[in-house]
Order: C-alpha cells, then structure tokens, then sequence
C-alpha cells in the first residue's frame, strides 16, 4: 500500500473515531445522573444475564436501546420499561381460600 493511501485510510479512520466519540459524548450530555446510561456490561454484569441472552432480547425487540456506532447503551427508561414488560403477579394464598395478588 503506497504512503498516499494508507494516509487516506487513516483519515478516514481518524474521522470515524472522532464522530463516535462525539455521538457517545452527545448522548451522555443527554442524560442526567438519574437518567444514567449502561452499556452491555453494564447490564450484564447488574442483572447477572449472559452477552447472547441480552442480544436475544435486543433481536427480539424485547428491550429498547440507542446505538452508536457499534457501542450499545441502555437509558433508564429503556431498563425501566423492560422490567416493568417483564414484571411477573404472584400469587399468596392465604390458606382460608382467599388467594391476594400483587
């Protein structure tokens, strides 16, 4: 590769990094502390699921999400409105024939 191209391929490399790093900073100006965003470890690691479980999710539309470039974020009203999609009644008897629900 000659030096003009690989300096082209740089460029435009260099440009790529710049305008995601300014899509990440966009994003977290966005969001305040009680709105704070997490990545895929972030989820991950809080919720104790696996990375294919939660690519499972993203595929299956089951939890919303912002991406920039290849970087996968999650505002709290995305993990918000997941749980909440997700949020399972339970049911107590109470051992009189009266069943109390959640």
């Amino acid at each position: 590769m000659n030096e003009y191209v690989f300096g082209l391929k740089l460029s435009e490399l260099e440009r790529g990094i710049f305008d995601l790093r300014k899509g990440v900073e966009s994003i977290k100006e966005m969001t305040s502390s009680t709105n704070e965003l997490w990545d895929n470890s972030d989820i991950i690691r809080n919720w104790h699921v696996s990375e294919r479980t939660l690519a499972t999710w993203r595929s299956k539309g089951l939890i919303t999400f912002t991406k920039v470039g290849k970087k996968i974020f999650y505002d709290k009203t995305d993990r918000d409105a997941f749980i909440r999609a997700n949020k399972v009644i339970s049911k107590h008897y109470m051992g009189n024939g009266i069943v109390l629900h959640n």
